[in-house]
């Protein structure tokens, strides 16, 4: 999928509303973990639109899920004007 944007913006509280979500679904993934499925599914879903990376060998699913979702969050951040430009690790930068 191309990187450019959306023709119609996300409003705040929507995008305030993902952060809080994305938030959430990482800190489950930690603390209380996620069937194996439940995971592959979501890395899977955030690779085919470029968020993560393919997952290496030897690498943890989980780690590399809440990573993949920490870095869609500091785009939704950067979106409302949390930062002054993206962050170095924001999806696309590494």
């Amino acid at each position: 999928m191309p990187d450019i944007n959306c023709p119609h913006p996300l409003s705040t509280r929507d995008a305030a509303a993902l952060v809080g979500v994305l938030a959430s679904l990482e800190g489950l993934v930690l603390v209380a973990g996620l069937e194996d499925h439940a995971v592959q599914t979501l890395l899977r879903r955030l690779e085919s639109d470029g968020i993560a990376s393919p997952l290496g060998e030897g690498e943890d699913p989980g780690f590399h899920l809440r990573q993949a979702l920490n870095d869609l969050n500091q785009q939704l951040r950067y979106a409302l004007g949390e930062y002054d430009s993206p962050q170095a690790w924001a999806p696309g930068l590494r």
